[in-house]
């Protein structure tokens, strides 16, 4: 039911909390027993290991980003507008998407040591280019096959570095930033007789 939580979801809620503050090393079964007043038997009861604290972790900033895109589309939006939704959550900018970088970050950072999370992170990701590549071929019925795959791949890439850098260097790269970054490669992808702001 919407809008009842469970234990494994207040568990799931101390996780999160743990990984923001502390990242994938912060975290153990104990830590997240403390830290939601529950006994390591009542944590384990629900998540076995910390890769399935993490795995978790991520399924839930997953969830949250299809609720975010379900509330802000309107109906009949057309690819153009998708496109640049979808864009702006994955980049994650503000103090409310923060976690959601932040746990992205642990999970690829995880994924360059632990192959079982990098399997999982590749067929994800995989997923996330196939649906940018979708929307760049239904906005840009110009581009042949082979273009689209790499505008989608070239996106991927950088709505992912500037999370990360949003994320870890926003001295450098702040929010607005990287919005109006993001923002720009789009226009020029979408209108590509426009000049470049």
């Amino acid at each position: 039911m919407p809008g009842v939580t469970g234990p494994s979801d207040r568990l799931l809620d101390c996780v999160l909390d743990l990984l923001v503050a502390e990242g994938y090393e912060g975290i153990s079964i104990r830590r997240v027993a403390t830290a939601a007043g529950v006994s390591i038997g009542a944590v384990q009861h629900h998540f076995a290991t910390k890769d399935a604290l993490l795995t978790a972790a991520m399924d839930r900033v997953s969830q949250q980003f299809q609720q975010r895109l379900e509330r802000r589309i309107a109906p009949g939006a057309g690819p153009a507008e998708w496109l640049r939704a979808v864009a702006d959550e994955l980049v994650s900018t503000g103090e409310e998407r923060r976690p959601a970088s932040v746990i992205w970050l642990v999970r690829m950072a995880r994924a360059a040591v632990h192959e079982p999370t990098a399997e999982v992170h590749r067929r994800e990701w995989q997923q996330v280019e196939d649906l940018l590549a979708q929307l760049v071929a239904a906005a840009r019925p110009d581009l042949a096959e082979q273009s689209v795959r790499d505008e989608a791949t070239v996106l991927l890439a950088l709505l992912d570095g500037l999370a990360g850098a949003a994320a870890v260097e926003p001295g450098r790269v702040p929010p607005e930033r990287a919005e109006a970054l993001v923002a720009r490669h789009l226009d020029a992808l979408l209108d590509p007789v426009r000049p470049p702001a």
